[in-house]
């Protein structure tokens, strides 16, 4: 076989089949008729909220709402249906309504709020689901908010807006922590899909594309072990947009110091049974070095970053609606060194969507592949490119949300999941494993303030056998209160990386690879208390993770250049989240977040290798909006504690603590938004801290055009 080249897959014959099956549905719904609904959805103050996204639950049908705040959506059929309106800045809502009636006009008024308790999510439980009605405690960010505070990232918007979320720099590369847990322990995912390309657990931050994105779900800890391997720690579900405007454009870029850059755009267009969205970015920097004294690299280096996104959306009829999407990215990395070399890494992935109504119940299907290289640039051989390593992942996937009752809710599903790797420092070159899953939950709502999720995942890998990991999460409402708790349990198979792959840091020290690991397990617990009003909103959370067979890498005995991966005993993490917003003014809101993580290794009793046990943020916001202008200002401080490594020989090595401020000014009129402010503003440098590589004050300015506005 030669490299590059991917070995048969039972997915590619899978996808045949669903795909067939999924195909014969759309010619006796092709053009299926029915009524229309309209209406007007204005603000408690009477003025017209244009751009509100109009959804009917249950059906592929959706529109958003004119520059008058007028919406029509054709071609509904006799039934009875829940229509949604969601709008960033006010309350979701919702009205139940019967097809055919007497008057098909339905308008609502929306409530001005920057806690939305109705905001629908589907990260938890594998089913939509309001914030204040999930048993499993999510949090949210939208992408609306991110353009407000001028974040350009996805790592920057989960350090800056998830307590005990943490992240390090090395070089171009970030690598996160949350809960005490580092990133191998936590799923990413983009729309319920896996990403490849992982180095050390971390993927490649740098190719989530900001303008693609509608909002981030987040959920701590093990109890959503639908997810499966890696999902130990938590999940982060990457929700891209929806097409659902006949005309939908935006141009966006941010400037600061060292040329740092950050400019794209996106188009979408929805015209009768069909919908396209194509989105752009392109960031660049000079980057810089707080150590020039120091011969190691830059502290952020050079690069340059292309990514774009295409996905088409077909809805034959209200019932079905098909979706194929691509994507490719491209990073490359400057050379500061005096290697005649520098990296450069490439993405390509594509995927197809399927959902098939049928009124209370739905059947999806996906596959999707995704394919990460990594590159050489030789520079002494016109810049011609080594092929060093490539990721494949492919899944292929079919899930049933059945509707049994008004207070039972059942999901099946059937996945199966492939992965190839090929790398020069692999023996062989190429390996692989697969896992088939059949997953079930059971959503049952047990009188007004009882909602019981309970729910296994079991897979067979090719490597490791049977697994099972049960789950349970229960909600209890009493008045503004909240209560949950969660429990379930985890299973993280070795990486092929952690089996097969042996490293030279260019004959500094080495990492080999171990084929006798064993896969990972856990035992997570935790219980919560929130306390939802309009106007405030806050949560405190407990939790305990155990951990069993723990894979890291350690010294080989003899030896100071050598490590290698091994399952140490156990690891226990314990911890308390809390976070609170709450208005505390006129159009001031106070935002906080503490996180306090106990890990250690329970074999040497040490702390975690790059954990800190206290962190928190707090920022206040201003928001002001009169017709069609609209202002918001943030001061932000972000606070990290002291952050443990390892005992060298030279003692204990951490990271002291430090915080740092960010203020930020947006300002929006029509269809032109302008965000500025500074970044680090006491101008804070901690060179020998490789958790923050600041390199002081930092002005940005940012500028935002939505086309569709002007239209």
């Amino acid at each position: 076989m030669k490299s590059g080249e991917l070995p048969p897959s039972p997915g590619h014959k899978i996808m045949k089949q669903y795909l067939f099956v999924l195909l014969a549905f759309i010619p006796s719904l092709m053009f299926s008729q029915g009524v229309s609904i309209s209406g007007h959805v204005t603000g408690t103050d009477s003025s017209s909220v244009a751009g509100a996204t109009i959804t009917i639950t249950g059906t592929t049908l959706g529109t958003v709402t004119d520059k008058k705040g007028f919406y029509d959506i054709n071609k509904i059929i006799s039934g009875t249906y829940t229509i949604r309106v969601s709008f960033v800045g006010y309350e979701t809502q919702e009205k139940t309504i019967e097809i055919p009636a007497e008057s098909n006009i339905t308008d609502f008024i929306l409530k001005e709020s920057n806690i939305d308790l109705n905001e629908v999510v589907i990260t938890g439980t594998k089913s939509e689901k309001t914030l204040k009605n999930v048993p499993v405690l999510t949090q949210v960010i939208s992408a609306r908010k991110m353009i407000d505070l001028g974040i350009t990232n996805v790592a920057d918007a989960l350090v800056n807006m998830v307590p005990g979320l943490n992240m390090s720099q090395f070089g171009t590369r970030a690598s996160i922590t949350m809960q005490g847990m580092d990133a191998k322990y936590v799923l990413f995912l983009i729309d319920g899909e896996r990403i490849a390309g992982e180095i050390n657990g971390d993927i490649d931050y740098s190719m989530l594309n900001l303008e693609n994105i509608d909002r981030i779900e987040v959920i701590k800890g093990a109890a959503s072990s639908l997810y499966g391997s890696n999902a130990i720690g938590g999940v982060i579900n990457i929700i891209t947009k929806k097409i659902t405007e006949p005309f939908d454009a935006k141009l966006y870029s941010r400037y600061s110091k060292y040329n740092e850059l950050y400019s794209g755009g996106s188009i979408g267009l929805k015209k009768g049974i069909f919908g396209s969205r194509t989105s752009l970015n392109y960031s660049s920097t000079d980057g810089y070095d707080i150590t020039p004294e120091s011969s190691h690299d830059w502290t952020q280096n050079p690069y340059k970053s292309f990514n774009v996104k295409q996905k088409f959306e077909i809805t034959p009829s209200s019932h079905l609606s098909i979706m194929p999407y691509l994507g490719y990215y491209q990073f490359e990395r400057g050379n500061v060194s005096a290697r005649p070399a520098h990296n450069f890494y490439q993405d390509m992935n594509a995927g197809l969507k399927g959902q098939y109504y049928t009124g209370k119940h739905s059947i999806a299907f996906s596959y999707y592949r995704d394919r990460y290289n990594t590159y050489d640039v030789l520079e002494l051989m016109n810049n011609n490119k080594n092929l060093v390593s490539w990721d494949i992942i492919q899944t292929v996937r079919v899930q049933g949300n059945f509707h049994l009752s008004e207070k039972n809710n059942l999901i099946t599903g059937l996945e199966y999941n492939y992965e190839n790797l090929y790398s020069s420092r692999i023996d062989g070159g190429i390996k692989g494993e697969g896992e088939a899953v059949f997953y079930a939950q059971e959503d049952i709502h047990l009188g007004e303030k009882w909602n019981l999720i309970a729910g296994v995942r079991t897979s067979k890998h090719s490597s490791y056998g049977f697994n099972a990991a049960p789950k349970i999460s229960v909600l209890y409402k009493q008045g503004p209160l909240n209560f949950r708790a969660s429990a379930g349990t985890g299973f993280r198979s070795p990486s092929l990386k952690e089996l097969y792959m042996n490293f030279d840091h260019f004959g500094e020290w080495y990492i080999i690879g171990n084929t006798q690991l064993k896969p990972e397990s856990s035992r997570y617990i935790s219980g919560s208390v929130e306390y939802s009003k309009p106007l405030n909103n806050s949560s405190v959370t407990i939790y305990h993770n155990e951990l069993s067979n723990m894979i890291t890498d350690r010294w080989l005995p003899d030896t100071v250049r050598t490590r290698q991966y091994q399952n140490i005993a156990s690891a226990s993490v314990n911890g308390v989240d809390f976070i609170s917003k709450q208005k505390i003014g006129y159009s001031f809101w106070l935002t906080t977040g503490y996180s306090f993580v106990q890990s250690h290794d329970n074999q040497s009793g040490l702390q975690l290798y790059g954990t800190t046990k206290h962190s928190g943020n707090i920022a206040v916001d201003y928001s002001f909006r009169k017709k069609k202008y609209s202002f918001t200002a943030q001061l932000y401080c972000k606070l990290m504690g002291e952050k443990f490594y390892e005992i060298t020989d030279q003692g204990i090595s951490r990271d002291r603590p430090f915080s740092t401020w960010k203020l930020t000014i947006s300002q929006e009129y029509k269809w032109l938004r302008i965000s500025t402010g500074v970044d680090n503003i006491f101008n804070i440098t901690i060179p020998e801290n490789i958790n923050f590589i600041s390199p002081g004050r930092r002005y940005f300015i940012g500028l935002n055009v939505d086309f569709g506005k002007l239209k």
